[in-house]
Formats: structure tokens, C-alpha cells, sequence
């Protein structure tokens, strides 16, 4: 497997990815993201934000988004701490096969190329399965968050408590 950026052409394929993916959330949890629209995506693309997990057969087996900086979070508008990840989603068909370790090794990577101290991510505070999850991926709990009401972030992140963890490299 091996992690590339994603492309305009792969937009319907990450469509898909994170339209499974909000389906297993909603089923596992009872709540999920929200859709993701296309100009989403596209954004993200064209900022160089978004990745995609290919498989050996060329199949997009997954997709996560980073971001340097992460104001409204992490606290971090100068990104010089850290590299976060975001919207991770894995197909059902690869589940089970270490796809965020996967991203995790390459985060660790692109970390340290760039001089971070940490990979953060976080997710819902009352996720107990997916907090247990990223603790395993090697992640540290460091605490919980209340986001505001309305932020610029997607809209699933309005007025949730959120679980912040991190590796420190």
C-alpha cells in the first residue's frame, strides 16, 4: 500500500469512501459525519490536504485529510507543533487490515521531516470504541474539548465534546 495525494479525477471514489464511512459511524454509534459535498472535497484537494491509501491493485482503499495548523481544536494557529489528521474513513471491504497504521507510520514520517513534536487527531469524546482504537494506534489521551456552537469547521463538529490525542515523536 502506499499514500498519495489525492486528485480532482479521484473525487467521486473519496464521495464514495466517506459515504460508507458515515453509514458505519451512524450504525456502530447512532451519529456520524455529515456529508461531505464535492466543493469540500475539491477544496481540500486542491489545498493538498487530502490523501488516499492505495492498495497494490490500484484501488483507493482509503482517504484522511491533514491539516498544519489547527486554530480551533488544538489552539494552534501557528503550526509549528504539530500535524493533525482528519476525517480518516476506510472502506468496510479493508477494515481490519492496518490502514491507520498505516497513515499513522506515514504521519510519523512527514512529522519529522517537518520539524513537528506530534500527530494529533481527535474524535467524539463519547466514542468509547474509537477512543480505545486510537490508543491503540499508539495514540495518548490528553483530554477532552467542548467546540463552539458554529466554528468554520464541518458541521458535525458544532457544539460536540471532542477527545484530543497525540504521539509525541
Amino acid at each position: 500500500m502506499r499514500i498519495e495525494q489525492t486528485i480532482i479525477t479521484d473525487i467521486s471514489s473519496v464521495e464514495k469512501i466517506y459515504t460508507e464511512a458515515i453509514a458505519y459511524q451512524h450504525h456502530q454509534t447512532g451519529y456520524s459525519w455529515y456529508p461531505f459535498s464535492s466543493s469540500f472535497i475539491k477544496q481540500e484537494i486542491e489545498e493538498k490536504r487530502n490523501f488516499k491509501v492505495v492498495t497494490d491493485e490500484d484501488e483507493i482503499a482509503g482517504v484522511f485529510s491533514v491539516m498544519n495548523v489547527d486554530p480551533i481544536i488544538w489552539n494552534d494557529d501557528k503550526g509549528k507543533e504539530a500535524i493533525y489528521l482528519h476525517r480518516m474513513a476506510i472502506l468496510n471491504n479493508y477494515r481490519g487490515k492496518n490502514i491507520a497504521k498505516r497513515v499513522v507510520e506515514w504521519a510519523m514520517i512527514e512529522a519529522f521531516k517537518s520539524k513537528k513534536k506530534f500527530i494529533r487527531i481527535d474524535t467524539w469524546a463519547n466514542n468509547k470504541k474509537l477512543i480505545t482504537y486510537c490508543q491503540n494506534l499508539g495514540f495518548r489521551l490528553i483530554g477532552k474539548k467542548q467546540l463552539p456552537p458554529k466554528s468554520n469547521l464541518p458541521a458535525h463538529y458544532n457544539n460536540i465534546e471532542v477527545s484530543l490525542f497525540e504521539i509525541k515523536l
